[in-house]
């Protein structure tokens, strides 16, 4: 197979994201015994699932990666990120975190959106960690090379809905990770490049999760809606040498929350092995090819601009 370039890869990420996210859809919230029974081992763009979705059609997941990488291709700022945020909030989706709809709608009531996600983490009671803006971070590490502004970017859109320092320090890394395969960086170097961030507050267990084993089983790793299963599923995935497919197939058929884990999987192979290994017959199915063969160029642009040093806010 040729080597992709990086815009391709760039190309690949979001529509790994994509597919990872229609696949798991129709699995979401089963277990992996009822998988088997209703679908054997699940392949293909169906649809359905709990939420009755369309073949293709993107969740929360996909939907909030577009909303992010719209607003880097307008020119990033915090504020477009929560306004994109807040338009699709307002379109009341089926599908929507707890966390995230506790702080969008701190913010659609006027709350600035740094203080909404805080008091809203705060009044998760430990329970904030969830995936939910792990599950959109994927475009500040196609947008951004320069590994500060990564991190910065990175950091405050997780924050804006999930303040808890396993999310933070996810989002960090993962989109570290997803910036080096954009280069090319072989994975080792492209995991160490997100083992070697330095959140402002860091999460042990989002260290261990980095450090997950490629001799890991599978079955071993749970796909729940913690932060931290997803980095760690994802992070076993990318090191594995077999197809996006396969290990997308693999992934999803885990069950749970199959959406998200898919999503977050998805973006991480495709960026390591670009749009040419998403199989066209998935690509085809989903709702937002169009406008991500048109973002990808858009976010790729943005990896020349490289601004000086800016320091990691909390």
């Amino acid at each position: 197979m040729t080597t992709p370039t990086s815009q391709q890869r760039v190309h690949g990420a979001l529509l790994g994201l994509a597919a990872g996210d229609a696949l798991g859809a129709t699995l979401e919230f089963m277990p992996p015994e009822e998988i088997r029974r209703r679908h054997g081992v699940h392949t293909e763009i169906t649809g359905g699932g709990a939420f009755g979705w369309r073949p293709g059609q993107g969740t929360d997941d996909t939907d909030l990666t577009i909303a992010v990488a719209r607003a880097y291709a307008d020119g990033y700022q915090l504020g477009a990120v929560t306004e994109h945020f807040l338009r699709w909030y307002r379109g009341r989706p089926r599908d929507i975190g707890g966390m995230t709809a506790a702080s969008l709608g701190r913010i659609a009531d006027g709350e600035e959106p740094l203080a909404a996600g805080a008091a809203a983490t705060a009044a998760a009671r430990g329970g904030g960690a969830g995936n939910g803006s792990l599950m959109r971070a994927l475009p500040t590490g196609l947008a951004r090379s320069h590994p500060d502004r990564c991190a910065r970017e990175a950091a405050e859109i997780s924050a804006v809905t999930h303040a808890d320092p396993r999310c933070v320090h996810a989002c960090v890394a993962y989109t570290a990770i997803v910036s080096a395969l954009v280069e090319g960086t072989p994975v080792p170097e492209a995991l160490q490049a997100g083992r070697d961030t330095t959140p402002t507050v860091p999460a042990p267990e989002v260290d261990a999760a980095l450090a997950t084993s490629a001799a890991t089983s599978l079955t071993d790793l749970p796909t729940t809606g913690y932060v931290v299963h997803s980095l760690a599923v994802a992070v076993w995935a990318l090191q594995q040498p077999d197809s996006l497919e396969d290990l997308l197939v693999a992934v999803i058929n885990r069950g749970d929350d199959a959406d998200t884990t898919g999503a977050i999987t998805g973006g991480l192979l495709g960026a390591r092995d670009g749009a040419a290994a998403v199989p066209a017959r998935w690509a085809q199915q989903l709702e937002y090819a169009p406008e991500i063969s048109e973002l990808a160029p858009a976010l790729h642009a943005l990896r020349s601009h490289h601004p000086s040093a800016e320091p990691l806010q909390a």
